[in-house]
């Protein structure tokens, strides 16, 4: 696999789930205070449903990049030993992210609108 490549698989691994968090979480809150119910909406479920395959997919392509640069140590030429860096800090940040979109979740699905 080409250099240009992985590059590109270790950027998405890097900026995709944190995206993918923002947006669920800013979404999420807004259609369950829109609806003002106890988050059970399906729009809820269905966009951190989809927020959640794109953090597994950010993930899974730091993991590919991870396997295929793992005779590049951090002392090499720049190109593979930073690509190999980001995708591991990728891969521990999309784990990071999987437990707060987890939360996030849990506190859409338990929020009250506060209206009496």
């Amino acid at each position: 696999m080409s250099v240009q490549r992985l590059s590109q698989l270790q950027w998405f691994g890097l900026v995709a789930g944190v995206i993918a968090l923002a947006f669920g979480h800013l979404l999420g809150v807004g259609l369950t205070r829109a609806e003002c119910d106890s988050g059970g909406a399906p729009w809820v479920r269905a966009l951190l449903i989809v927020a959640a395959a794109v953090m597994v997919l950010a993930a899974c392509a730091s993991g590919f990049v991870i396997a295929r640069t793992q005779n590049t140590g951090y002392e090499e030429e720049p190109p593979l030993s930073r690509i190999r860096f980001f995708a591991i800090a990728a891969l521990v940040a999309n784990v990071v992210f999987a437990l707060v979109m987890t939360l996030d979740l849990v506190g859409n699905f338990n929020a009250s609108c506060g209206q009496s």
